[in-house]
């Protein structure tokens, strides 16, 4: 099983465990978060690579994640029948307590260093060349994420290297993020990881 699949599988696990929201999960929302909190880790810090971190993350973006999941073409990979049943079982009502839950928690903050480092905060800052533009247009001037665009800052390495792979593959789609990393190269992608992540 690849790495895409592992981390869809499991992703779509976490949701699974989450069922229909009540009144006392809206009151309570860190009694839902408790079941992504199984594969995301406390607070949504993964300690796992390849998992995404939660902490700190746009809610806007949480939720519009979290209906992205119930659109398997969308996603990387395509998850089977299983999988896109238990995302369904997340409601709108829990979706949003969920998405405020994370928000809420204190972000993780990149700790990269050095040349690629370096390398990849001048593409994220000024772009590279008129296919990819500044990254911090769209993400926030740190990586904080506006609205429904995803906070980067803080994140897993791998794991933005591997959703990167994905997005120039379109084994994930993303209109723009198709786009812009269809001129990348893998060492371009590895340069933004670096500059973004906390390993």
């Amino acid at each position: 099983m690849s790495r895409f699949h592992r981390f869809t599988v499991t992703a779509f696990l976490c949701l699974g465990l989450l069922g229909a929201g009540s009144d006392a999960a809206m009151a309570q929302p860190a009694a839902p978060a408790a079941g992504c909190e199984a594969c995301h880790g406390p607070g949504g810090d993964s300690g796992k690579a390849e998992v995404p971190r939660l902490n700190g993350q746009t809610g806007e973006y949480i939720q519009a994640r979290l209906r992205a999941f119930l659109d398997p073409t969308r996603n990387t990979p395509h998850a089977d029948q299983m999988m896109w049943e238990n995302a369904t079982k997340i409601s709108d009502s829990d979706a949003a307590a969920l998405a405020a839950y994370f928000a809420r928690q204190s972000p993780s903050q990149p700790n990269g260093s050095g040349p690629l480092a370096a390398a990849g905060g001048k593409i994220f800052t000024q772009g590279a060349g008129p296919d990819i533009p500044a990254c911090a247009t769209c993400h926030g001037q740190n990586g904080q994420g506006m609205g429904a665009t995803p906070r980067l800052a803080g994140q897993h390495g791998e794991y933005l290297l591997g959703q990167l792979q994905a997005f120039m593959l379109t084994a994930r789609v993303g209109t723009s993020m198709n786009h812009h990393t269809w001129s990348m190269t893998t060492q371009q992608m590895q340069q933004l990881a670096a500059y973004l992540s906390n390993n």
